[in-house]
């Protein structure tokens, strides 16, 4: 993610924290120094990064949990609205999913607790007051936060924890994705209540209505996407109409090609098979880096993936992303039979979006 500090690694998982971040709590400091002074201003800075601490805690175990399952998270990010763990891929069996999602709000309850067993008979338990005024404050408002956060990540909609419970409960007796569009209707139903509620009596409220309605819509559409694509062969959105290039040609062949042609993505081609891809990107790095003269062989992509006709488009679509590659070669026999990019991708699904729509 741009503008992310990376701060190390827990548990193998790397931390970042995005510029934003620090944006949030120069704001919390200045706007509550000049309101109730510099020990308060420096105690709700403080509470801030505490409470995102937490949140830390929080996405770690999400992280875990998915480790045990096989799903490795790359990182958690921490943005001012929250932590993001990037994790490769979803459980989708629904005792795994409810075990994910259930344990954050289980360590936000599991953190209140111990806080509460340490320093909770001299505190108590706070509401979520942002601007303490004393160390007693401080801790009663971080006990009372955590149970908050609790209770807001059960709620049942999407992108919360709750939602993914929800639906791995449905899911137990019925398809997934019938699952997936239940949750979302429960979901999206509760967001159009907050938005109503919040327009007459909180408008946050009414912000957090929204989140979650657009949250549940996102999550509905890349449910359904990931079946669609689960369904098609990647044989049937390559593109077969394709100019191979020669690893002893000068990149200037490359440039007339990419300039005058529809291709951007180019196989090349020696006397052994196929040796590497040459992507829109290396070509126009590899006219400022090594000229227009500089054989092709030292610009292209060695580290190509071969996919063959067959094999699912959702797994070529989860290989492009992870490994961070624009286009891969359909090969079959040793033959090469298409290349398959990104863009294609999305232009097979608009011209079957089309001819669906026509059929009707």
């Amino acid at each position: 993610m741009g503008w992310s500090i990376n701060i190390g690694k827990i548990f193998g998982i790397r931390f970042r924290i995005h510029a934003t971040f620090f944006l949030l709590l120069f704001f919390v400091f200045v706007s509550v120094v000049g309101q109730f002074g510099i020990n308060r201003a420096i105690l709700a800075t403080l509470l801030i990064c505490a409470v995102f601490v937490c949140v830390l805690i929080h996405e770690v175990g999400h992280s875990l949990i998915a480790r045990r399952f096989g799903k490795e998270t790359k990182s958690i990010t921490l943005l001012p609205i929250g932590g993001v763990a990037t994790i490769e891929e979803m459980p989708e069996k629904p005792i795994q999913e409810i075990a994910m999602a259930i344990v954050g709000p289980f360590i936000n309850l599991a953190i209140a607790g111990i806080l509460y067993m340490f320093v909770g008979q001299w505190t108590g338990a706070g509401a979520s007051n942002l601007y303490p005024d004393s160390v007693k404050s401080f801790f009663a408002g971080l006990i009372g936060i955590n149970v908050m956060l609790a209770v807001f990540n059960m709620i049942p909609a999407f992108p919360m924890d709750g939602g993914r419970v929800l639906r791995g409960i449905l899911a137990v007796k019925m398809d997934y994705v019938k699952a997936t569009s239940a949750a979302v209707f429960v979901g999206q139903a509760l967001a159009v209540l907050f938005i109503f509620f919040g327009l007459f009596f909180d408008w946050w409220l009414a912000l957090i209505g929204v989140f979650l309605y657009i949250g549940a819509g996102s999550e509905k559409q890349q449910v359904m996407l990931k079946s669609i694509l689960r369904q098609v062969p990647v044989g049937e959105a390559m593109t077969t109409d394709f100019l191979t290039l020669r690893p002893d040609e000068p990149v200037r062949n490359a440039l007339e090609h990419f300039h005058h042609g529809h291709q951007d993505d180019f196989p090349v081609i020696g006397e052994g098979g196929v040796e590497g891809i040459l992507t829109r990107d290396r070509i126009l790095a590899g006219i400022h880096e090594k000229g227009l003269d500089a054989p092709i062989s030292e610009i292209m992509d060695r580290t190509f993936v071969l996919v063959a006709p067959k094999t699912p488009l959702d797994e070529v679509y989860k290989k492009l992303l992870s490994t961070k590659k624009t286009a891969m070669i359909v090969a079959e026999a040793g033959e090469i039979k298409g290349m398959v990019c990104l863009d294609g991708i999305s232009r097979y699904f608009m011209i079957r979006a089309e001819l669906k729509n026509l059929g009707r």
